[in-house]
């Protein structure tokens, strides 16, 4: 073959690579900070602000994820019910704030120096007395409220902790090459015990409104007087 020819068949089989790769998608590449696939299976996860208080005001730093609470997509949850929950878990949040200041904050004692650890001091400490308050007019519902509203258990999970649980087999049909197999999974060793996590948590939530209103109001109260 003569040499002009080699030359322009190599030209030809170049081209036709580049183009070839220029049809093939790319992959879009996998943000670092998102939450995993094996964690959304489990939650939600909400992508929010960052804002830090400052003595001009707050400011907007960033974003970050954030994992939502399972009652905020909870059907058949009404606006008061969900107030009360809210209100619920923030106490809860409140009072498990860590008392040691993050590695990533270089300054002494924080971004808000003494003032700020004391204002931390006194947040963990009106969350529990918040905590306290509530539950104790919980009765017995208390502990299903807990694994429902705070702890993000879904009624199945909750009914398994509380009467045990089975294992299922499950088929996965597979997608694309996956091809099918055979999925042991867990589940309530009856449906009723799923019925009654359910009921229960409903009913405690009349309770909770009415323990939490008082909550509310006070915060009703300090938002009106705020500048």
């Amino acid at each position: 073959m003569p040499k002009s020819d080699t030359l322009a068949a190599i030209a030809t089989q170049t081209k036709h690579r580049a183009s070839r790769k220029d049809r093939t998608p790319r992959a879009m590449k996998a943000d670092p900070f998102a939450p995993t696939p094996e964690q959304r299976e489990h939650a939600v996860y909400v992508e929010q602000d960052i804002v830090d208080v400052k003595a001009k005001g707050r400011v907007t730093i960033g974003k970050a994820f954030r994992k939502q609470p399972r009652f905020e997509t909870m059907e058949g949850i009404g606006t008061e019910q969900l107030k009360a929950l809210r209100c619920y878990r923030a106490a809860f949040d409140a009072s498990e704030m860590s008392e040691t200041k993050c590695a990533l904050d270089v300054r002494p004692r924080g971004a808000a120096g003494s003032h700020g650890a004391i204002s931390a001091i006194e947040s963990r400490a009106f969350g529990a007395s918040t905590l306290r308050g509530i539950e104790c007019q919980l009765g017995a519902l208390v502990h299903t409220l807990r694994d429902v509203a705070l702890m993000d258990l879904t009624f199945s999970e909750a009914a398994m902790k509380r009467f045990g649980s089975r294992e299922v087999d499950w088929i996965d049909v597979g997608k694309g090459k996956r091809k099918p197999r055979s999925i042991v999974k867990l589940a309530p060793k009856s449906g009723t015990h799923r019925q009654i996590i359910r009921d229960e948590f409903f009913s405690g939530l009349r309770l909770l409104i009415d323990a939490a209103a008082p909550y509310l109001s006070r915060k009703a109260i300090r938002s009106d007087r705020q500048p």
